[in-house]
């Protein structure tokens, strides 16, 4: 799927405490900087509950609004009922917002696969829907997103991102509409077009950058150097 987006884009998020770890909440900022401004966000859960007391911090610092959803459990287990009035005002408020209008992307950091309508819902209006999520979330979640980053991802070897059919698929269809008649393209066109088409940041490939990608794909990609001091970094398609 591609998108016809802006460089950078106004983004909302919203984050089910409950149901993803507070230690994400600085990748998740930084991966989002990469795509635009987060004007709206918002974290959701029973505040009174010990289990999410440790998100405080983070909501601090990055002033994120805390939307308290009583579960009438203060251990923090609030049972389906808990759960389901969480979920509810999650949908609610993400509705409200594409109905705005104001917003050019909307973000849900959640592993919690009952979302999976409302991230459909999302791209039905035309909007991108960017997913943060642990290891624990199901495929099918996943691709119910523009693009979904799973997050708490130690740096991946290079034989883990040679098993990644979907991302060797994406990175040569980068690589072939953005290169020209030699079949090469440049590094860094190839990473502005899968910014500008599926949001999706090198960060999510457990690198740092693109460049780092290809070089982990040899069997797939040839790498050629260019300009002042090999300073220029193409890439090409192996044909098979």
């Amino acid at each position: 799927m591609e998108l016809n987006t802006k460089e950078r884009k106004k983004v909302a998020l919203f984050i089910d405490c409950e149901n993803i770890s507070y230690k994400l909440i600085d990748d998740i900022m930084e991966r989002l900087s990469d795509v635009g401004e987060v004007c709206v966000k918002k974290a959701y859960g029973d505040w009174r509950s010990n289990g999410i007391k440790n998100w405080e911090d983070g909501l601090i610092k990055y002033s994120i609004e805390p939307i308290h959803i009583i579960t009438g459990n203060r251990s923090g287990d609030g049972g389906n009922a808990g759960k389901n009035s969480s979920d509810i005002k999650i949908t609610i408020d993400v509705i409200n917002t594409l109905h705005s209008g104001t917003m050019e992307c909307i973000a849900l950091a959640t592993s919690d696969s009952d979302f999976a309508p409302l991230a459909q819902e999302i791209r039905t209006k035309g909007i991108p829907a960017i997913g943060f999520g642990e290891k624990k979330a199901r495929e099918d979640f996943r691709r119910a997103f523009t693009n979904f980053e799973e997050i708490g991802v130690i740096e991946k070897g290079n034989s883990q991102l040679s098993k990644d059919k979907n991302l060797i698929k994406l990175l040569k269809n980068a690589v072939e509409s953005t290169s020209g008649d030699d079949g090469k393209s440049l590094v860094s066109r190839v990473g502005l077009w899968i910014k500008n088409n599926y949001l999706k940041a090198a960060s999510s490939c457990g690198k740092d950058s693109w460049g780092d990608v290809f070089k982990a794909l040899p069997d797939y990609f040839e790498i050629s150097y260019s300009g002042t001091n090999n300073s220029i970094m193409s890439v090409e398609y192996r044909k098979k």
